[in-house]
């Protein structure tokens, strides 16, 4: 039964806990959904509920409209989002070293400008939590807590990078604005120029994962090489084995020596050197003199 229950939680199947919670942090039923949202007590990542404000193009872009926005104010939006990334980006690098800066593209009451930042520690977002709780960002109130969500690939919709999502920006599962390989390049760098003692904890920790998988990889090739040898003395072990029966069935060359060499009984001699003495006389023998 408690095998049954950890297999099932947070998934369709869990009657009890809300799956679109526990993947995503978010529910689009609120506080009026049937299942529980089990808020954690502590997490890497932050939620930042509707951080982001959307431009009407940008609204327009995510309801799939593209095809009737032309391509300078689509340019307008990309900048405008680029500009909030990067600013939230290093303001929270303040309080602790980020790993994943993620804002959604999804348009849905419960989704729409929400920004996720996982941190590399949990004390890193429980300083982030304490220092931006009663500020405003944009003439508006931060709001924040603790994510569920700490692997993204599961909370994203893989049909939205696909560009196959046929719920467009009402999907209930992430999609993630795409960010530039220049832009995330800049603000990684910065960040760590700005706060050497994360590179430093980031290079340890890179150091020891690395370390890590080489002692997996040592464990692996130890385990392979002492199967290698079991079966290798398995094969000796039924080699010897079929010789052993081979010799068994034929006689061997130090039984027939002995056989050679049995001792023979008194009666056997006596008659041998009877033998050799008529052989003598037949052959003249010693004269006496």
């Amino acid at each position: 039964m408690a095998e049954r229950l950890a297999r099932i939680h947070g998934t369709e199947e869990d009657k009890v806990n809300c799956p679109f919670y526990f993947k995503i942090g978010a529910c689009r039923h609120g506080e009026k959904c049937t299942r529980f949202h089990i808020r954690p007590p502590v997490s890497q990542t932050l939620l930042f509920y509707h951080m982001y404000e959307n431009p009407t193009l940008a609204i327009a872009l995510a309801s799939g409209d593209d095809h009737l926005i032309p391509d300078e104010k689509i340019a307008e939006v990309r900048k405008h989002f680029e500009e909030f990334y990067e600013d939230v980006f290093l303001e929270l690098a303040n309080y602790g070293e980020i790993e994943e800066l993620h804002v959604l593209n999804n348009i849905g009451a419960h989704l729409i400008g929400n920004v996720y930042c996982k941190f590399a520690t949990e004390d890193d977002a429980e300083n982030c939590l304490k220092k931006v709780t009663g500020r405003f960002y944009g003439g508006k109130p931060i709001t924040a807590e603790y994510s569920p969500v700490t692997d993204f690939r599961e909370a994203r919709c893989r049909q939205f990078e696909e560009g196959s999502c046929a719920r467009g920006g009402h999907c209930n599962f992430m999609h993630l604005k795409p960010v530039s390989r220049k832009l995330k390049n800049y603000v990684f760098e910065t960040m760590y120029q700005e706060h050497p003692d994360y590179l430093q904890r980031h290079k340890k920790k890179k150091a020891s994962k690395g370390e890590r998988k080489r002692s997996k990889e040592r464990g692996e090739k130890k385990k392979k090489k002492h199967r290698s040898r079991s079966r290798s003395r398995s094969r000796s072990r039924s080699r010897s084995r079929k010789k052993s029966r081979s010799a068994s069935h034929s006689p061997s060359a130090s039984k027939v020596k002995e056989d050679k060499h049995k001792e023979m009984t008194s009666e056997e001699r006596r008659a041998m050197i009877a033998m050799w003495d008529q052989e003598d006389d037949g052959n003249g023998g010693p004269k006496e003199g």
